[in-house]
């Protein structure tokens, strides 16, 4: 037994890292997932058996490695910039707070990209004025939030930020990229919260086999949020709260008495509670799990963590009657896909969001789904007919109608100058040439005469002028 993972160093190399089952005890605790590691005093040896990268070396843990977390420093440019937005933490204390949060985006090589969450002062160090100027900026001491996809990071107490510093590195990076491609842009906002509630209840509708079913190679480039209806089953895991570190808001576990954080590698001096709400759900194509966090589980359930703990009198390994009544009930999930499942396809659905549904809203919407149908259906028909030869009465196939000599036929722009136009055109390819007595006559006195003779010609009948 082992524990295995796969590192990757600054320029983005990969190599597979065993630490025995002796050993695992030590380090599992100090080592997270996303989090950047100095590693010293290990063993490399030629990785024989299991080889999840290309590298045919594996790094091999002893009783004398050392592991030390490192922040993160980035210098980088700026291309991308959010508005100053205002959240509050720590909500189910005694003490809640409001603190600014901004998010930029900073270029740090020709195709690599950073995003970071500045928080409290910090926010305020970058404004939207900076927009349309070339800007260099250093942020220092950041923790590490994700790998996948695009690296994000995000601010601590010991963060510093630094702009347009007359550095060689800075004219480094100025010098690197087109002066057009670097310069900062406002950040779209998500677009699934804006509009009226209604809006936002069917915003990109997928059904839960469409979401389940998607994948791609590079979330960043456009929104991965989707609204789904569905049913919610029967709760089969008891899990529906966890304890939090008021230091990093991550997840603790019990060791002996005592909470311990794995991410700050210590044990918390206030740690907090919240909700952690596992569901399955179905609708008519599908069934799959989601998990709804502290802010939307409590105005789903109407309460607060706090008040339900304080309910069950010490009974919180069982699952409380307020959410057992969620079991039938259908309501309209906002998803949020992460890269685990885009990527690696894991089943990870994040609910940001649930609506009430309105039957005479969604009667609305399937109409209008319907009716989008048909008119595809029918445009697909119609461009199947008009790619092929036209249909005669009778099942006979008419022939392409040749432009007369004069050239191409001019545009017709009213349907009398078509209809007449069509009619000259018929006379002009389907009448034979003349003879003898007929040569003389009249169009109409030739028709009379057909018509005596019961040989009335059918006229084609035409679907589409």
């Amino acid at each position: 037994m082992s524990l295995d993972m796969i590192l990757m160093d600054e320029q983005g190399e990969t190599i597979h890292a065993t630490i025995w089952k002796n050993l695992i005890d030590n380090y599992k605790p100090r080592i997270i997932e996303g989090s950047i590691y100095a590693l010293s005093n290990f063993k490399v040896q030629e990785d024989a058996r299991y080889q999840p990268v290309k590298n045919l070396l594996k790094i091999v843990f002893v009783y004398n490695t050392n592991v030390k977390e490192l922040d993160a420093d980035v210098i980088g440019l700026l291309t991308k910039i959010k508005k100053l937005k205002s959240r509050i933490i720590m909500k189910n204390t005694a003490n809640p707070r409001k603190r600014d949060i901004r998010e930029i985006e900073l270029l740090i090589s020709k195709d690599d990209t950073v995003r970071i969450t500045l928080w409290g002062d910090l926010a305020h160090s970058l404004n939207e004025d900076v927009v349309g100027k070339h800007t260099v900026v250093i942020v220092t001491s950041t923790m590490v939030e994700g790998l996948q996809g695009t690296l994000s990071l995000k601010s601590t107490n010991g963060t510093r930020l630094y702009i347009d510093l007359d550095i060689s590195e800075t004219w480094k990076l100025i010098d690197r990229v087109p002066y057009e491609e670097t310069v900062p842009k406002l950040m779209e906002v998500d677009k699934s919260t804006k509009g009226t509630i209604q809006e936002q209840m069917f915003y990109n509708r997928r059904t839960l086999q469409d979401i389940t079913q998607m994948r791609h190679d590079n979330p960043t480039d456009q929104d991965f949020v989707f609204t789904s209806k569905a049913t919610i089953e029967p709760l089969e895991n008891s899990s529906w709260w966890y304890m939090s570190c008021n230091v990093c808001n991550k997840m603790c576990t019990k060791v002996a008495s005592k909470c311990h954080c794995r991410k700050c590698n210590a044990c918390p001096e206030a740690t907090t509670p919240r909700y952690w709400i596992r569901l399955q759900i179905s609708d008519h194509t599908e069934t799959t799990t989601c998990s709804i966090f502290d802010d939307e589980a409590q105005k789903m359930l109407k309460m607060t963590i706090t008040d339900l703990l304080d309910s069950l009198n010490g009974k919180s390994e069982e699952i409380p009657k307020v959410i057992q009544q969620l079991c039938g009930k259908t309501l309209i999930f906002r998803f949020m896909l992460k890269d685990q499942t885009l990527i690696e396809g894991k089943e990870y659905y994040l609910v940001k969001k649930t609506f009430e549904p309105d039957e005479k809203l969604e009667l609305q919407y399937s109409n209008r789904q319907a009716e989008k149908e048909s008119h595809g259906r029918s445009l697909s028909d119609l461009q199947i007919r008009s790619g092929g030869r036209r249909g005669r009465p009778g099942g006979r196939q008419q022939s392409p109608r040749a432009p007369p000599a004069g050239g191409t036929r001019p545009e017709l722009r009213t349907p009398r100058a078509k209809r007449t136009q069509l009619q000259q055109n018929r006379r002009e390819t389907r009448e034979p040439p003349l003879a003898g007595a007929d040569a003389g006559r009249s169009a109409a006195a030739r028709r009379s005469r057909a018509d005596g003779a019961g040989n009335m010609r059918r006229r084609p009948a035409v679907s589409m002028l």
